[in-house]
């Protein structure tokens, strides 16, 4: 088996109208308690609370996700109302007010509103032994629960999001008060944290890529190989040729599915993901059909044929999202 590495176009979690592309993000979260969500172990202590200032989470976090925002391009404009607007209490999130939100739209020139309602975050200090290496390690996990609420003023229609991610950090040494040195301040941390998770939660709203491993057969077959050559330089279209013709005239059913197999990821890479599905069917079908089967072999099969299936499901939502037909 080679492997290679491809980038995949995912759809978010959101679905913008088409005519929407003046995006207003507002603050509306109201401040999480110092004494709140913050936990401290140490060896031989319980579990204690700790008390640290998160106030300015929610200023970081949008400031970090508006910048993630104008860096896709997106929309024709991204504009930030960082001050809350939220006055209640901090544990029953709520959506902004309608009146506020068309005053807001009116101001900005907006006809898509992301509101965050609520930023939560989890955290605890802690401290553990590695016995093996002997050396102490401390840590330092932060949990963010995100409530966001999405808003199309001219619709009347909201759309209700929680997003979830984690930031960790650790430090290792000899010293047990080395260790815990090497950890960021506290309230530094958690804001580090924020700018963090709020440039990641992007991706729930825009769709995004990411990279992704997908394997390839190889052969001692001559020809097969002239098409791996094709592969190494990127002659995508060249390999097509080469495995087509091959599978055209191979009578073994298992190299038949591996040549099906390589040109449906072949296809993926092109972007073709209907022709990639129908040469991994092939694959599958092939494979099934042979008289001795290596099932691990064919794992690789089937697991290429049931991305596929899926990123085929996502095709509609993801035109929908880029404004395509």
């Amino acid at each position: 088996m080679l492997y290679t590495t491809i980038d995949v176009l995912r759809p978010a979690k959101v679905s913008f109208p088409v005519d929407v592309n003046h995006l207003l993000i507002v603050n509306n979260a109201a401040s999480q308690p110092k004494t709140y969500g913050h936990k401290t172990i140490q060896f031989n202590e319980n579990q204690k609370s700790a008390t640290v200032d998160t106030d300015s989470l929610p200023v970081f976090a949008l400031a970090s996700f508006a910048e993630s925002i104008l860096e896709k391009e997106f929309f024709s404009s991204v504009n930030l109302e960082h001050q809350s607007i939220n006055k209640g209490d901090f544990f029953s999130a709520s959506l902004p007010e309608a009146t506020k939100l068309k005053d807001l739209s009116e101001k900005y020139g907006a006809n898509g509103i992301v509101a965050l309602n609520r930023i939560l975050v989890h955290d605890q200090l802690g401290e553990t032994y590695d016995e093996e290496n002997a050396t102490f390690i401390a840590y330092l996990e932060a949990r963010y629960e995100y409530n966001w609420s999405i808003h199309f003023p001219s619709r009347n229609h909201v759309f209700s999001l929680v997003t979830k991610d984690t930031v960790y950090w650790e430090s290792e040494s000899y010293s047990r008060q080395r260790a815990m040195n090497g950890l960021p301040d506290r309230r530094d941390a958690l804001i580090d944290g924020a700018l963090i998770t709020g440039k990641r939660a992007v991706n729930q709203f825009i769709p995004f890529w990411e990279q992704a491993d997908r394997y390839l057969f190889d052969m001692s077959d001559k020809v097969f190989k002239s098409g791996l050559d094709s592969v190494y330089v990127k002659n995508w279209d060249g390999a097509i040729q080469i495995w087509d013709g091959l599978m055209k005239s191979v009578k073994n059913q298992t190299k038949k599915s591996k040549i099906a197999h390589n040109l449906s990821v072949l296809y993926e890479i092109k972007g073709d993901i209907k022709q990639a599905y129908d040469y991994s069917n092939r694959a599958l079908e092939t494979f099934l059909n042979t008289t001795i089967i290596d099932y691990r072999q064919m794992m690789f099969v089937m697991e290429q044929n049931g991305i596929l299936k899926a990123r085929l499901e996502e095709l509609d939502l993801l035109n929908k999202q880029l404004g395509e037909k």
